[in-house]
């Protein structure tokens, strides 16, 4: 069975710190899911012309910080605390850290629409596990 795929473009800001006031930049996103990875969310954020940078997310991390403050490590989530239509996306990497403000319905119509495509609890049998192994190096497949 082919793969099913999601692939949205959304808009979020971006919280710039370089100047001597904090702004909200605007940023196009790109939204996308795969039913053959259905543990992650990829998220390509637009820095320039043409130019994107990737993060794969776990998508029940994404829906869990629609609701309370999740993550831990590269990649942190929350709902904004004054704002209930606001929710907060924090990446960081050794090159620096970056904060994002999404919509909270463009974030819950997109994970409402992975869920259409692998509904949470049956990710495990999405994915070929004799193929992966045999990526890993193993006997299968």
């Amino acid at each position: 069975m082919l793969p099913l795929n999601l692939n949205l473009t959304m808009w979020a800001e971006w919280e710039d710190t370089s100047g001597e006031v904090i702004e909200l930049r605007p940023v196009q996103v790109k939204f996308r899911y795969r039913s053959d990875d259905p543990f992650a969310v990829l998220l390509d954020f637009a820095v320039g012309a043409e130019q994107w940078v990737r993060w794969e997310i776990a998508r029940d991390l994404l829906a869990a910080g629609l609701m309370r403050d999740s993550g831990d490590g590269d990649v942190y989530v929350a709902p904004d605390s004054d704002l209930p239509w606001r929710v907060w996306l924090t990446v960081s990497s050794p090159t620096g850290v970056a904060l994002f403000a999404f919509h909270r319905p463009d974030l819950e119509s997109a994970l409402a629409q992975t869920e259409m495509l692998v509904p949470s609890g049956s990710e495990s049998a999405q994915i070929d596990w004799n193929r992966e192994l045999h990526l890993l190096g193993g006997e299968a497949a």
